[in-house]
């Protein structure tokens, strides 16, 4: 039997990470064709595709928190998507400092493609489990990002007591 010590649960979360890369770039067919589309970018347009099919406005906040980024890191990718002509950040008529993100036609195009690439990957990732492992497996996720987040939040807690 496999003791707790030979679980690297990080060490597996990378190699999964990255088995998962592998997968997609092997079979992405957007990929190939347009020029620095990364997986993290195809996510973000499939997700703003969603989200504007259910007639949803989308903001930077949104990013940050539906893939758990930062803001510096949201504010670079949506950068690089607006160079790339993926998307237009639009300011709104409440909140001079908001700007709405909206998709170009060119990002829908794209989004509707990334969706269907999506489900395949998504059918290949769950192949073989029931929707109970499913559910577990999500419950499971989720604690541990839980556990990363009230660690983060803690550490900067004590970050401002010492400050």
């Amino acid at each position: 039997m496999e003791t707790t010590e030979n679980k690297d649960i990080g060490m597996r979360f990378r190699m999964t990470n990255n088995a998962i890369r592998r997968y997609v770039d092997r079979n992405s067919d957007l990929k190939k064709e347009i020029d620095n589309m990364t997986c993290s970018n195809g996510w973000i347009i499939a997700h703003l595709g969603h989200m504007e099919a259910l007639g949803r406005d989308v903001y930077q906040r949104d990013f940050e928190n539906n893939f758990g980024i930062t803001r510096s890191t949201a504010s670079k990718v949506l950068k690089l998507l607006e160079k790339k002509g993926l998307i237009e950040r639009v300011p709104v008529s409440h909140d001079g400092r908001m700007k709405k993100i909206i998709m170009t036609e060119r990002s829908r195009e794209i989004s509707i493609r990334m969706l269907k690439e999506h489900e395949t990957t998504e059918k290949q990732l769950t192949r073989g489990f029931s929707d109970e492992e499913l559910s577990t497996l999500c419950g499971f996720l989720d604690r541990i990002q839980a556990n990363l987040e009230t660690n983060d939040k803690n550490d900067r807690s004590r970050g401002e007591i010492l400050k």
